[in-house]
């Protein structure tokens, strides 16, 4: 029987915002959610199968197709999925695509990489199976949800590129209860890898794609799984979608339980919303949900701290409207920088600080964490022209803010010194457009400082304090407010990415061993300090070869005394 079928007796504009469910083409249950209008009829109609459908507003029930056409040519020109698809059908294994690659496939996204599978049989077993027949490395993802995961790699125009399949048990006996028990309804629909295939909705989680919702999958949604409290808004942000207002209701209800959550889950989907298209956005979003206090008190403090001209926004305000400017700064391409520093940066942002973590990852954490110290250091001191609000220190406290923060949330030792450094050096470039031309030892000093256990910094602060002066004006005033620091910045920047060896870590000169064999020096603290005073003066320009750098160590005070202390 098709959906006109069993709905052609039913006047539907009775439950307009209402989910039914239907059973012989009669209204059996009805409710809020499809779980509500499911357990409904189950009340009434335990042994009948009923089918789901949400009423719009006008009245009308959607009914999309079940195969739309792009999902066909999408599925068989992926470089995998066709493939899969025979060894499942080789082996006698029933698995269905779901959760966020179907949803991103309906949204028409451009790059869906990772893939995740449920079936009846044991997952563990299924990926196994998948992973030897490709020749693609296999490990268990969750030994106790039945989840394996299938590592294969993508030939791209960039390179090799690493992708993984997971393959889950059914989260319960059948593929109902699997996408019932998922998150929100856009990510409770199912693709049969049949030919053709076929999409399963029993949430109606297509509809809501098409209004732009997040809505929760059941009454239980954040109650069972506290971590979804972040990802409703999170996924809201990278969506473009708005939260459901009972769904919104719903998470309020349990942000009680976010501390409940691992600090770890807690970290991950943090990063993740932060570097998602709208950060700025999503922090506001957990402030009006009052999710903030719960997850971090340090921010949440932040709201209503005022600041004085040029500032125009309080704390609160400000940091996120900076998280908005970096997100907008980087798909735009790093504007109005030159070219040639474009490329550079990229590749800058790529690097590797700890594990998959790249800089481009951390440095939104450094925004979202670099002012906190002034809820702390705020002084209000009255001039002859009114009142003026400072917050001297208040980035070193902001570090010390930041690392605790930091340590909170398990993130590694070297991620946490990255944090922690951009954190304490972002007032430096203005320091130095304050005080006129930057120097070449400025310069060098700057570099040398921002050093975090290995892991460059320096040009995370310069564009860090870049994204701080803009978040401090109105839209659109703040480059021309800023052209001094604008200078600055591509000094800086130009200093790193073109003349790195000459101004930044120059070669060296003289090593340790030769202090000691030409200049009968003994080991001590004293050749690292000689040897840091020649770097810098071979990054200032006053040093240029060796014969030089033997003159420079003579002439230097504390080796002239240790020469005549050892006469």
């Amino acid at each position: 029987m098709t959906a006109d079928d069993m709905l052609k007796n039913i006047d539907t504009s009775l439950y307009a915002n209402r989910w039914i469910a239907v059973v012989h083409e009669r209204v059996v249950g009805v409710g809020l959610t499809a779980a509500q209008a499911h357990r409904a009829a189950m009340q009434i109609r335990a042994k009948d199968k009923p089918h789901l459908f949400f009423v719009d507003e006008t009245g009308q029930v959607n009914r999309p197709s079940t195969s739309p056409p792009q999902i066909e040519s999408w599925l068989n020109q992926h470089p995998l999925l066709p493939t899969v698809r025979q060894i499942l059908q080789r082996h006698h294994l029933e698995a269905y695509l779901v959760g966020g690659a179907v949803r991103d496939l309906l949204l028409a996204r451009e790059k869906i990489i990772d893939l995740d599978m449920a079936g009846p049989q044991n997952g563990l077993t299924a990926a196994k199976i998948v992973a030897n027949a490709l020749g693609a490395a296999y490990y268990p993802l969750d030994s106790e949800r039945g989840t394996g995961r299938v590592v294969y790699e993508l030939d791209t125009p960039t390179g090799v590129e690493k992708n993984h399949l997971d393959i889950a048990t059914f989260r319960g006996p059948t593929l109902a209860t699997d996408l019932a028990d998922r998150d929100f309804t856009i990510n409770a629909i199912a693709l049969r890898l049949s030919d053709p295939p076929e999409l399963i909705d029993p949430l109606q989680g297509q509809h809501d794609l098409r209004l732009g919702i997040v809505r929760a999958a059941a009454e239980t949604t954040f109650v069972h799984d506290p971590i979804r409290i972040l990802r409703a808004v999170r996924q809201a942000s990278e969506l473009n979608f708005a939260i459901e207002p009972h769904t919104e209701q719903l998470l309020q209800a349990a942000v009680t339980e976010l501390p409940t959550v691992s600090p770890e889950r807690q970290r991950d989907e943090l990063l993740k919303l932060l570097n998602s298209p709208q950060p700025g956005a999503a922090l506001h979003r957990l402030h009006r949900l009052a999710v903030l206090p719960h997850l971090l008190p340090e921010v949440a403090a932040l709201v209503g701290v005022t600041q004085s001209p040029p500032h125009h926004l309080d704390v609160f305000d400000h940091t996120t409207k900076a998280l908005t400017v970096w997100a907008g700064w980087v798909q735009a391409g790093f504007p109005p920088l030159p070219t040639e520093l474009r490329a550079g940066l990229e590749m800058y942002l790529a690097e590797r600080v700890a594990g998959e973590l790249t800089i481009q990852t951390l440095l939104p954490l450094a925004i979202l964490l670099h002012d906190t110290g002034k809820a702390l250091t705020r002084q209000e001191e009255q001039t002859t022209d009114g009142s003026r609000i400072r917050f001297l220190g208040h980035e070193q406290k902001s570090a010390e803010i930041a690392q605790a923060v930091l340590h909170r949330f398990r993130l590694s030792g070297q991620a946490t010194s990255f944090v922690k450094t951009v954190v304490a050096q972002h007032m430096r470039p203005l320091s130095l457009a304050q005080a006129g031309k930057v120097s070449r030892r400025a310069i060098y000093r700057f570099y040398r400082d921002c050093q975090a256990r290995g892991t460059a910094a320096g040009v995370a602060v310069v564009l860090h304090a870049w994204v701080d002066h803009l978040a401090t004006y109105p839209d659109n005033e703040g480059e021309a407010a800023g052209q001094t620091l604008q200078t600055v910045v591509k000094t800086l920047l130009t200093a790193y990415f073109s003349r790195p060896a000459e101004m930044i870590d120059p070669p060296p000169l003289l090593t340790g061993h030769d202090l000691i064999t030409m200049l009968n020096l003994t080991e001590g603290p004293l050749i690292g300090m000689l040897l840091d005073r020649l770097k810098e003066a071979q990054a200032t320009g006053q040093v240029n070869n060796k014969a030089q750098a033997v003159a420079f160590i003579e002439a230097d005070p504390d080796f002239s005394q240790y020469r005549d202390n050892n006469a």
